[in-house]
């Protein structure tokens, strides 16, 4: 477990410095690039993910003072991050904020570090948006929102009745979502509505339609009398024991690239996106304690034939990263309402994530590696 909570960044490119182990040759998933599935032992896996004690050019991008976890805390813990909450848990709801990843023209973004929760979800022509998720923590502004896809709905059903903010919808999608409103599932926010001129505004300084911003604290404040703080989603706890050192990971689609790389002094996870640093409006990258790529299918959208549609209920394989390791993990979600269960591939036994920010992929198999040590010299070089 972390015993640091990162308010900020010391990047520099170091890499994990370990050794991977024998410890069983029980076979585990693997899904490579090239979008195959095939079964490898934890020996093979260990042998992919061995990470020596390179260390290239660093590259130092900002300095922002740390803060220290206390570990003896046995008070309120954060239900989305399973932080201390030193003031009390928030006794509002979460609110969730559906932010544009389309190309070069919706960065940089605003107020990604912030989210407890991240989903990256594909969309259309093979990009990718996110569903930033609030509750700890609230930015001043969450910037660009765009529009909400089918996608959306089923993730945020179990967040007790949420706020969801977005920009617009088709008339297809609008009427899932006042469906899901209407029966109870989160209160719903968008530009066109009665809320669009007090709490959506655009940027003048970036072209449409990726200008749009909102300030997601002022939005929670206009939650209904049904919406609750947040049921927690995951557990947290320590490392697993048949987790191996991870380099890094990546997840790949036809026209996006995203990989993550440990970084030993932040004890965190670096995001990269089409081969270079993914920074956030301060130009420090983004970064995050846990990483799940969950393997789910995707139907065609009802709202949309070039829409994909994630299936995120019922059950697949992934992969857990955190503390610089990857754990082949089962998940499990049969109804919406319902958090999500992960369990070690390997024992069957659940398995916990650690303390802080967590990222989640809804990738096809076939589109997430297990990157080397080699691949991730190359990537930061």
């Amino acid at each position: 477990m972390r015993h640091r909570i990162i308010l900020g960044l010391l990047f520099s490119a170091c890499l994990l410095g370990c050794g991977g182990e024998e410890s069983s040759q029980d076979p585990v998933l693997n899904y490579g690039a090239a979008g195959s599935t095939s079964l490898v032992s934890t020996t093979q896996l260990e042998e992919l993910v061995q990470v020596t004690t390179t260390t290239p050019e660093e590259q130092i991008v900002e300095v922002i003072p740390t803060t220290t976890l206390d570990t003896s805390w046995d008070g309120p813990l954060y239900p989305l991050t399973g932080l201390p909450a030193y003031e009390g848990i928030p006794p509002e709801s979460a609110v969730a904020v559906k932010v544009g990843n389309n190309d070069r023209n919706s960065l940089p973004h605003y107020g990604l570090r912030e989210a407890d929760i991240v989903y990256e979800v594909r969309i259309e022509n093979g990009r990718s948006r996110f569903l930033a998720v609030y509750h700890s923590r609230f930015p001043e502004k969450v910037l660009p929102v765009r529009s909400a896809r089918s996608s959306d709905i089923d993730l945020l059903l179990n967040l007790n009745h949420p706020v969801f903010v977005y920009w617009g919808a088709n008339d297809v999608v609008l009427s899932e979502i006042q469906i899901a409103e209407w029966g109870g599932g989160f209160d719903s926010r968008s530009a066109s509505s009665q809320w669009g001129e007090r709490y959506f505004e655009r940027d003048s300084g970036r072209s449409r339609p990726d200008n749009g911003y909102v300030n997601p604290d002022e939005l929670q404040e206009t939650a209904s009398n049904e919406a609750e703080v947040p049921f927690p989603l995951f557990e947290y706890g320590d490392i697993p024991e048949t987790a191996v050192p991870a380099a890094g990971a990546r997840w790949e689609i036809s026209q996006r690239t995203v990989d993550y790389v440990w970084n030993t002094p932040l004890e965190q996870w670096v995001r990269y996106q089409d081969g270079t640093l993914h920074l956030d409006q301060t130009g420090a990258p983004l970064t995050v304690d846990n990483l799940l790529f969950l393997y789910t299918s995707y139907r065609t959208s009802d709202a949309d034939p070039n829409s994909p549609q994630a299936i995120s209920i019922g059950a697949g394989d992934g992969w857990m990263l955190r503390d610089g390791t990857v754990t082949g993990v089962v998940w499990e979600r049969q109804r919406t309402s319902q958090d999500w269960k992960i369990f070690d591939d390997e024992t069957g036994e659940a398995i916990t994530l650690d303390v802080g920010t967590t990222w989640v992929t809804l990738a096809r198999p076939g589109e997430g590696s297990i990157l080397s040590s080699e691949t991730v010299v190359q990537l930061i070089g």
